[in-house]
């Protein structure tokens, strides 16, 4: 019996030493610099191609659009010796009142010959078949090479907008002015103006869209 008791007592014995050393080694891993296995949960996979969408804005550098995209008619035309002439047109089909119907909107770029050019817009809302203009004055821009003086940007959700930033020249192309906003939505079945407030002096207004 006395036997047994030992043999059981030196068993444990054993199991303790074993243990102990398990501690020991563990604490020495760790002051070593270990870390414990971390888990990870998997929230989703994005492919390369949706980071490519997510992520345009910032591949785009943040450049200024006027918020007109795929168009229905798209063609350039040669300008004269001087440079001077339409450069290019562009038609683009939207709803803009909210009728059912497919309404137009017309961009054309113009150049004279310098480092100016500007953009014309045409807004012609469908009524059976026939395209009335309601363009209001002034709906064009005024770019340089280093300063855009008068920008639009076309809004269609949740209504439809036109946002308008300008400012005046004044003694230099560069010299900043005081740049001016002013909102266009549809009264009635006329576009006009709705709000207009003063921005702050600056050089190039595509700056604050």
């Amino acid at each position: 019996m006395q036997t047994k008791k030992q043999e059981s007592g030196s068993i444990t014995f054993s199991i303790l030493m074993i243990l102990m050393l398990l501690v020991i080694a563990f604490l020495v891993y760790m002051l070593m610099g270990g870390e414990l296995p971390k888990k990870t949960k998997t929230i989703g996979v994005t492919s390369p191609s949706q980071n490519l969408y997510e992520d345009k804005s910032d591949i785009s550098g943040g450049e200024f659009s006027d918020g007109l995209i795929n168009p229905s008619f798209s063609e350039k035309y040669s300008l004269d010796e001087f440079g001077v002439g339409i450069a290019s047109k562009e038609i683009f089909d939207y709803d803009i009142n909210d009728d059912g119907k497919n309404d137009r909107i017309t961009k054309t770029k113009h150049e004279n010959g310098t480092d100016h050019f500007w953009y014309e817009y045409k807004i012609e809302v469908n009524q059976n078949g026939n395209f009335i203009d309601v363009t209001p004055s002034g709906f064009r821009t005024t770019e340089g090479a280093d300063c855009a003086l008068q920008k639009l940007k076309f809004i269609f959700k949740p209504d439809f907008r036109v946002i308008k930033i300008s400012r005046k020249w004044e003694e230099s192309w560069v010299k900043p002015t005081m740049a001016k906003k002013t909102t266009y939505a549809f009264s009635g079945k006329n576009l006009q103006e709705i709000e207009s407030e003063n921005l702050k002096e600056i050089c190039d207004v595509s700056e604050l869209f």
